[in-house]
């Protein structure tokens, strides 16, 4: 009984210095030199993390080993100078939308309120989330938008009233503006720029103020003051918004002369001819003002992506004035220089109905024929072209042609348009025969 009670004697005591040893020998633990410690976990991660990547860093092997380098100064050090540091480090090492990030930022908020990053953690939430909910009206979902603006907006204003002193302010100020204009309060946006405008005349924000201003405003409609705003950042000569807001000042012209050749043909069909002819020739201003807004940007910016847009843009414009063959001549060019834009593909179906504006009917059908036989389209706008050789025939009474277009729309593209509106959708087997018998009575 003794021989076991001695063993169990001798069990307990070698726990006993094995805790105590694990306590003076394991780095976390030495408390003697915790703090060098933890300056050495830190430099450790610093070099690492040298050149810093980034959360879409290509090489995933070295993002993991910096990641957890910096978990490794935070989680063991927490005490430390860098533990602060190290979480912002990380978080920002996440997409901005992870929630393992969100975590990190509440967790930089809540533990280190003194952290100089703590205001950063803050906007970074407030950001992420405002961006959410412009993703979420992008794609229509059906979550509450306004939940989403209105936690950024409580976050940018705590941000605002507990850092009056940060670098932030003006940043955060602007983004609360704009949460009140995502949840439908355009009348209080407006209210709050026009505050800031006035509170942060001499600070380099004031010409994004005054840009976003421009850009609810031709959202709205509001043409006259949002070319007024527009006109503002271009004459501050700021160079980093001079391109957008010559290139947003010619779309201003180009969107109030659209709006007024709606009301001219409204008068038109009301029979006020007089009215009408006065609005038509207030849209042709509009449009010519819009033409020179867009040479501007293309003679000014011609590499930014407003240059070679505005190459695309003038050609529509000079449409709007009538002027065909400097339209399709503008927009053949974009298209040769330009073929990845994103307005090369409209720009092609275009140019056929310039053509066909043009009374350039062969012309038009070739361009219509080439584009809806070019599987790199889309199956929708390839349809949409071959419908538009067949009711080109048809205008021409060319019913044979007309109906040899629309056979090879019903054999091409056997789905019909995704919209259900589409003219295309009247083409039927039975459509083709009655045009082929010349039973046009029952079209």
């Amino acid at each position: 009984m003794k021989k076991f009670i001695v063993i169990e004697i001798c069990i307990v005591i070698a726990l006993a210095v094995g805790f105590w040893l694990g306590r003076i020998t394991t780095p976390y633990n030495d408390y003697s030199h915790y703090l060098e410690n933890a300056d050495k976990a830190w430099i450790k991660a610093q070099q690492l993390d040298s050149p810093p990547v980034s959360f879409d860093e290509p090489d995933k092997n070295k993002l993991r080993k910096v990641r957890a380098a910096y978990r490794e100064v935070f989680d063991n050090y927490p005490d430390s100078r860098w533990a602060d540091d190290a979480i912002h480090q990380l978080a920002s090492r996440l997409p901005r939308t992870d929630e393992e990030g969100f975590a990190l930022y509440r967790r930089l908020i809540r533990d280190y309120p003194d952290s100089e990053y703590t205001d950063d953690a803050m906007y970074a939430i407030a950001i992420t989330t405002y961006r959410i909910a412009q993703e979420l009206a992008k794609t229509g979902t059906l979550e509450s938008l306004t939940a989403y603006y209105d936690r950024a907006l409580a976050l940018f204003n705590q941000l605002i009233a507990t850092y009056p002193g940060s670098i932030l302010q003006e940043e955060a100020q602007l983004s609360a503006a704009m949460c009140y204009y995502g949840r439908g309060d355009v009348n209080i946006a407006l209210s709050q720029l026009d505050g800031l405008k006035l509170e942060l005349a001499h600070n380099p924000i004031i010409y994004r103020i005054m840009f976003t201003l421009g850009n609810i405003y031709l959202e709205q409609k509001d043409y006259e003051n949002a070319q007024i705003e527009y006109k503002n950042v271009v004459d501050s000569g700021d160079v980093e918004h001079a391109s957008i807001a010559n290139f947003r000042l010619a779309q201003a012209y180009l969107a109030e002369g659209q709006a007024i050749e709606r009301e001219a043909n409204l008068r038109e069909v009301e029979g006020k001819t007089g009215e009408a002819a006065t609005k038509y020739e207030e849209a042709a201003a509009k449009y010519k003002q819009a033409i020179a807004g867009y040479q501007t940007v293309i003679d000014l910016f011609p590499d930014t992506p407003e240059g070679k847009n505005a190459h695309f843009y003038i050609g529509w414009a000079y449409e709007k004035t009538k002027e065909y063959d400097e339209a399709i001549s503008r927009l053949e060019y974009a298209i040769e220089n330009y073929p990845e834009n994103e307005n090369t593909i409209n720009a092609k179906y275009y140019i056929g109905q310039l053509a066909y504006a043009n009374d350039e009917t062969d012309r038009a059908i070739e361009i219509f024929q080439t584009f809806a036989d070019d599987p790199n389209h889309t199956y929708d706008h390839r349809l949409s072209a071959q419908y538009q050789i067949g009711e080109i025939y048809e205008s021409m009474e060319n019913m044979e042609k007309a109906a040899e277009a629309y056979e090879k729309l019903l054999t091409d593209f056997p789905e019909p348009h995704q919209n259900v509106n589409h003219p295309s959708r009247r083409i039927t087997e039975n459509f083709v025969n009655k045009l082929k018998a010349g039973d046009l009575d029952e079209n």
